[in-house]
């Protein structure tokens, strides 16, 4: 497995193919395993990177990282492995992987070809009372609680049954199962505050130019098409897609219309 040494610490990426850039980011409680699939059939035509982020996988979080320094700290690996693709990426970003792409495309736009955001989790694009964060706020502060009192197996169990399938914990692997339960403590008090808080201002959207799928099932918790909705009013070349019948995992559970939406950007 490929890795690369940024940031003081060592991280983790899947690579396969050639061509031009393609950049994998992954949900919140998953890893760069999500995208076998993607992988595999897009590596004919390009060069894909799907990477551990911080706290998943096989990339651990460093003890100094907080919430107010990870999606820069983060950004700065990515970079670092666009370093490594060469040329401007097409990044798609899966949820909170979504934010990492706004955020990557912010700080070094010329490094960004395009975007496609599945599933966006920008929350504090959104108001505090909006009705669609209601139960995301409800979730994160059942999770939160589950950790402290030292049961983070029934807090990654929460928070997959809202943002996933119920049914999931129950057919995932043991060894899948440990690693997601690994990374509770970082995923919702490092993670969960540091996309609450990601601070995207009406100005810095307006700047970002290239072309933006904003990608959402019609099946899912309603706060990511909320996100999107705001996210369409204020990027200037934002094209929303929907998603019919799909849910919040769209890219496993929709994997051929994900991989037509990522490959027909103009």
């Amino acid at each position: 497995m490929p890795h690369l040494h940024a940031d003081r610490a060592v991280t983790f990426y899947r690579h396969a193919g050639s061509g031009p850039a393609l950049l994998l980011l992954h949900a919140g409680a998953s890893s760069g395993v999500q995208w076998e699939r993607a992988l595999a059939a897009l590596a004919p035509r390009w060069s894909v990177a799907a990477p551990d982020l911080y706290g998943h996988g096989h990339t651990p979080c460093p003890e100094d990282m907080t919430p107010e320094t990870l999606l820069e700290r983060q950004v700065a690996v990515l970079l670092a492995l666009l370093d490594v693709l060469g040329g401007p990426a097409r990044v798609v970003g899966h949820s909170y992987g979504a934010v990492l792409a706004l955020s990557l495309a912010r700080a070094a736009p010329a490094r960004v070809r395009d975007l496609v955001l599945v599933e966006p989790v920008a929350f504090g694009l959104l108001a505090a009372d909006d009705p669609a964060l209601a139960p995301v706020q409800a979730v994160e502060a059942e999770c939160r609680a589950l950790v402290l009192a030292g049961d983070p197996a029934a807090a990654t169990r929460r928070f997959l049954d809202f943002w996933s399938d119920p049914e999931l914990w129950d057919f995932l692997p043991e060894a899948d199962r440990l690693a997601i339960v690994a990374g509770a403590r970082e995923r919702h008090f490092i993670g969960g505050p540091a996309v609450f808080g990601a601070p995207f201002a009406a100005a810095d959207l307006a700047r970002m130019t290239c072309p933006i799928r904003l990608v959402t099932g019609d099946d899912g918790p309603a706060a990511p098409r909320a996100v999107a909705e705001r996210l369409a009013a204020s990027l200037p070349r934002a094209e929303p897609i929907t998603v019919p019948g799909a849910g919040h995992m769209l890219p496993l559970t929709h994997h051929r219309a994900f991989l037509r939406l990522v490959e027909s950007m103009p």
